[in-house]
C-alpha cells in the first residue's frame, strides 16, 4: 500500500512538527496506510507548500499547514510560488495561542511594562519575526499600543529563541507549543497569550486583552490540505480520518499538554478560518505594517 506523504514547513522538533507527527501516526493507524512526515523548512513554510501545490492530486501528498502558509505569506512575500486555489481543504485539526515572550531574567514582568519599555526606547527595541504569524502578532501589538520596534527576520523560531535568551532581541511572539518548555525552565518569560481565552496548559497566563491590549486577538491554526484536483471521494475519506482523530479525548489530552487545543472542522469551517485570518493580514498590510519581501 502506498504511503501518504504529509509535508510540514517547519523543522523536526518544532511545535508544528510535533503536532503533525501525532496526527500522522494516529491517522496512519486508523486508515491502515502509513503516513510519512516530510520536513521541508525554509521561506516561512513556502517550500513545503510549493511541493504540495505541484504534487499529483491523488490523496498521497498532503500539506500540514499552519496559519502562515496559506494566509500571511501572501502578504509577506512578493512571490510565494503557489495560489490558494492550488489546494483543496481537508480539515482543521487544532488551534494554538501565540505567547508574547521576553528573556527569562528580564526586568519586564508584564505586557504593560514591556509597552512602557518600548515607548522609552522610542523605536530602538528589536523583535524577532521567524514567521508571518509571529510578525503579524508583533505588528498588531505595536499597532494597538502605538509603539514601534525594529523587526529582525529569522529563518526559524529556534533561532529567534536563541537570540531572545541571549539578549539580542527584546521580545518575540512564540507559538505556545515551543514556548511553554523554555518558560518552565526559566529561559524565557511569557507575558500574555494572543488567543481569545487562556490556555488550559497555562491558566495563569493572561490573554493580551486581559493584560491591557484592548481587542487584541490572534490565534494560530493547523489544517490539512491536498493538491487541487484531488477527487472528492478521497478528500472526504481523509477528512473523516483527521476529524475523528481530532475529536478523540486522547488527542485533546496530548494537545493540551503542548498548549494546543483540538479544532476538528470540515473543509468549509477550515476555509472560514483562512478567510478571517487573511483579513487580519490584509488590514496590517494596508496600514503599512507588513510589506512584501523578495
Amino acid at each position: 500500500m502506498r504511503p501518504i506523504h504529509i509535508f510540514v514547513g517547519q523543522p523536526a522538533g518544532s511545535g508544528s512538527d510535533v503536532i503533525c507527527r501525532y496526527f500522522a501516526e494516529e491517522v496512519g493507524k486508523l486508515s491502515g496506510q502509513p503516513m510519512i512526515v516530510e520536513n521541508k523548512g525554509g521561506a516561512g513554510g513556502n517550500l513545503a507548500t510549493q511541493a504540495v501545490a505541484s504534487a499529483r492530486g491523488d490523496g498521497h501528498t498532503l500539506l500540514f499547514s499552519t496559519s502562515n502558509s496559506l494566509t500571511g505569506n501572501f502578504f509577506l512575500f512578493r512571490d510565494v510560488g503557489f495560489k490558494l486555489e492550488d489546494f483543496a481543504p481537508i480539515a482543521s485539526v487544532a488551534q494554538a495561542g501565540i505567547a508574547l515572550a521576553v528573556k527569562g531574567d528580564s526586568e519586564v514582568h508584564t505586557v504593560a511594562e514591556l509597552t512602557a519599555s518600548l515607548k522609552q526606547k522610542n523605536g530602538k527595541a528589536r523583535y524577532g519575526a521567524p514567521t508571518s504569524t509571529a510578525l503579524t502578532a508583533a505588528e498588531l501589538y505595536l499597532d494597538l499600543t502605538k509603539t514601534s520596534a525594529i523587526r529582525v527576520p529569522y529563518r526559524s523560531g529556534p533561532q529567534a529563541l536563541t537570540d531572545l535568551t541571549g539578549g539580542e532581541i527584546d521580545f518575540f511572539f512564540i507559538d505556545a507549543v515551543t514556548g511553554l518548555g523554555p518558560a518552565r525552565r526559566g529561559q524565557i518569560r511569557l507575558l500574555g497569550v494572543t488567543a481569545r481565552n487562556r490556555l488550559e496548559a497555562a491558566p495563569n497566563l493572561p490573554t493580551m486583552h486581559e493584560a491591557g491590549v484592548t481587542n487584541y486577538e490572534l490565534g494560530a491554526w493547523f489544517g490539512i490540505f491536498a493538491p487541487a484536483g484531488t477527487p472528492v471521494s478521497v478528500r472526504e475519506k481523509l477528512m473523516k480520518w483527521f476529524v475523528e482523530v481530532a475529536q478523540r479525548p486522547a488527542t485533546k489530552e496530548f494537545l493540551l499538554r503542548a498548549g494546543v487545543e483540538p479544532l476538528p472542522g470540515n473543509p468549509d469551517a477550515l476555509m472560514k478560518i483562512v478567510a478571517a485570518h487573511t483579513e487580519t493580514y490584509r488590514h496590517l498590510a494596508a496600514a503599512g505594517k507588513i510589506k512584501p519581501q523578495d
